[in-house]
């Protein structure tokens, strides 16, 4: 079956997606093309993933990927569906990593925090 006259023509659609934390782009950006979801919220780089969902129409995340990525619930869009105007795109792209961000913060705090503890605990195991 040759299915390249219909790709030239551009007769063929894509199925909405909605990726999950084991799923791989398979398209786009080079560096994170051929990596799963999870790895790529592992490397910081929500961005690229937040600019995907609000950029591109077939394109959704689970909702804890969306969660993570600082979309709330009242910031989702209808899939397929896209938000076309790109000041629009750009305002809701900073809102969200504000989020990621200030929860990042909240996250290294936390793990000060038990390294402390940690340190304290062992001072004092080190002392009996």
């Amino acid at each position: 079956m040759d299915l390249s006259n219909e790709f030239e023509n551009g007769s063929y659609s894509v199925n909405l997606r909605k990726l999950t934390r084991k799923a791989r782009l398979g398209f786009g950006y080079q560096e994170i093309k051929n990596i799963s979801i999870q790895d790529i919220l592992i490397m910081n780089k929500h961005k690229e993933l937040i600019k995907i969902y609000f950029g591109l129409d077939k394109i959704t995340f689970t909702d804890d990927i969306l969660e993570e990525c600082g979309i709330a619930e009242d910031m989702r869009i209808v899939k397929p569906g896209k938000i076309k105007d790109y000041a629009e795109r750009d305002i809701l792209i900073d809102k969200a990593l504000v989020t990621v961000k200030a929860r990042k913060k909240e996250e290294i705090a936390a793990f000060r925090e038990m390294a402390k503890e940690l340190r304290e605990e062992v001072k004092k195991e080190s002392k009996k």
